[in-house]
């Protein structure tokens, strides 16, 4: 109980789509980072008190309370988010699925229940959206919808479970419809060595005169499509410009044949990539 409660000092906003629907389509455009950070953080707890309250660490009162107040802190995300989205199709219902959410306590039974439904069929919607999309490669409009997805995903559960309906069936929609998501947006890591550290063009020259000489490497991991990027920057030992170890952190003066700090990098890109929002809404699904 107190760890979940805890959640609401680590949520700042939620990624919610939609203040108004676009006469047209309009371009994508970057998403500011910090912002997405922000989604993040409200996916990451909006699925973690939606699984308490399923598991009875928390009621359902407190848990859709607890959603609803990040919900009303996260407008100015909500804007921030909206410039930069492609699809428009289903972008009227999920910010209608929002809009909702947060008056959803004071509906009658009948009307959560219609609420409920509409949720439902707006989650719906967007997965045979995502699939209409996937076809002709946008991964921009992926993304997007993907983000709708894991976004909207816990209102609608937790408007079913307001509205006394099953939300089992929606549980196990939600799962393999996330992991096709993540199939797209795996998180990857690759190194290269600074070609212009050396003093000549020609650094085969130098490996020649200096076998053993340490030169500094990039280490890098990214979502793929363009998503959020880490890397760090080190010495290694580089030899006929191919990776070949790197000191040991733990014992001075050994070398590893590998570079350690991959997991470590590709975790940080994972919290605050797509990534990283579909891998936790799926461990909190089947937890």
């Amino acid at each position: 109980m107190l760890k979940r409660l805890a959640v609401r000092g680590v949520v700042a906003t939620v990624a919610v789509t939609g203040i108004a629907v676009p006469t047209a389509p309009r371009p994508a455009q970057a998403v500011d980072p910090a912002t997405f950070i922000q989604i993040a953080q409200y996916a990451y707890a909006a699925y973690n008190l939606y699984n308490e309250s399923r598991s009875g660490g928390l009621t359902l009162e407190l848990a859709v309370g607890m959603m609803i107040n990040e919900v009303r802190r996260s407008e100015q995300a909500i804007k921030n988010h909206m410039d930069a989205l492609t699809v428009a199709e289903v972008r009227g219902c999920a910010e209608h699925a929002m809009l909702e959410f947060v008056e959803s306590p004071e509906f009658s039974l009948s009307l959560k229940q219609r609420f409920a439904q509409d949720a439902t069929a707006c989650v719906t919607a967007i997965n045979a959206r995502y699939d209409a999309v996937a076809g002709n490669y946008n991964y921009a409009a992926l993304r997007d919808l993907a983000v709708l997805m894991v976004t909207l995903g816990p209102v609608a559960l937790a408007a079913r479970a307001q509205a006394r309906l099953q939300t089992a069936q929606l549980e196990q929609y939600l799962i393999p419809v996330f992991n096709k998501m993540l199939s797209t947006f795996q998180v990857s890591c690759h190194m290269y060595f600074d070609r212009f550290y050396l003093p000549i063009p020609d650094e085969e020259n130098v490996w020649q005169v200096y076998p053993e000489l340490y030169i500094p490497g990039f280490f890098v991991c990214g979502e793929h499509h363009d998503g959020a990027m880490a890397q760090r920057h080190e010495y290694a030992l580089w030899y006929w410009g191919a990776f070949k170890a790197f000191p040991d952190p733990a014992n001075p003066g050994r070398m590893l044949d590998y570079y350690p700090h991959f997991q470590l990098l590709r975790d940080e890109v994972a919290q605050r990539s797509l990534n990283g929002l579909l891998t936790a809404a799926v461990a909190e699904l089947q937890s």
